[in-house]
């Protein structure tokens, strides 16, 4: 029954399946159009967003906005990079422990996790406005317009570019994905609440989630 938008599951435990709807899309069967601007993850959703602009950034000065909002104390909220094998340079923000966890890696798998103790509140389900900012090898992290992370990861500059490949994933990762596993161990699990206005770079527009590619995302300002 599951509509064209859609993957069948099979539950054989129930005899029966589920259907994971595609972005845009929802209902038991998928065959709802849905628009939205706030994302709701669900904790096996994901979007994955291709930067049109990829091109022509600059990737020294990369830079990375957005809100969220969770009751969670684990999940990954933002990935940006390819993500297909270890060696990819990433920007991966997320929360462990119910703190804030930014995690940066320019070259040779020298990932450096960023956390923050003071923050436990993340996990309250109020919205929380995050921006991480990378020049060069210099990382600054914003949480609700305060800045709490400056650290220098390289201070002798090997490597200064993030090259993202375009890639940017939100709340997770392709189906049958494992977030631990695909992280490494970095993040537990997918994110479960709530993703919007995210933000590239200097850009003057935000991003549209529903352009996107990805499965069971809802909209955020419904029931759905």
């Amino acid at each position: 029954m599951c509509g064209s938008q859609a993957l069948c599951i099979p539950q054989p435990s129930s005899f029966s399946y589920t259907c994971v709807c595609a972005l845009g899309w929802t209902g038991k069967y998928c065959d709802k159009k849905i628009k939205f601007y706030i994302a709701k993850f669900v904790g096996n959703s994901y979007i994955k967003y291709t930067d049109p602009l990829y091109g022509k950034r600059d990737l020294q000065y990369s830079r990375l906005s957005l809100n969220f909002t969770t009751n969670q104390t684990e999940g990954l909220i933002a990935w940006m990079g390819k993500s297909e094998d270890e060696d990819n340079d990433f920007l991966a923000i997320g929360l462990a422990n119910g703190t804030l966890k930014v995690v940066i890696n320019l070259g040779e798998r020298i990932s450096v996790p960023l956390m923050h103790s003071k923050y436990f509140t993340c996990s309250d389900e109020r919205w929380h406005f995050i921006t991480v900012v990378q020049n060069q090898t210099c990382i600054k992290v914003y949480l609700d317009e305060e800045l709490i992370l400056f650290e220098d990861i390289d201070p002798q500059r090997k490597y200064t570019a993030l090259n993202y490949g375009g890639i940017c994933y939100f709340g997770g990762f392709e189906i049958g994905r494992e977030v631990n596993i695909v992280t490494t161990g970095l993040f537990q699990k997918e994110f479960i609440g709530k993703i919007k206005d995210v933000v590239l770079f200097q850009d003057s527009k935000k991003i549209q989630l529903m352009k996107a590619e990805g499965y069971n995302v809802y909209d955020g300002n419904s029931g759905n």
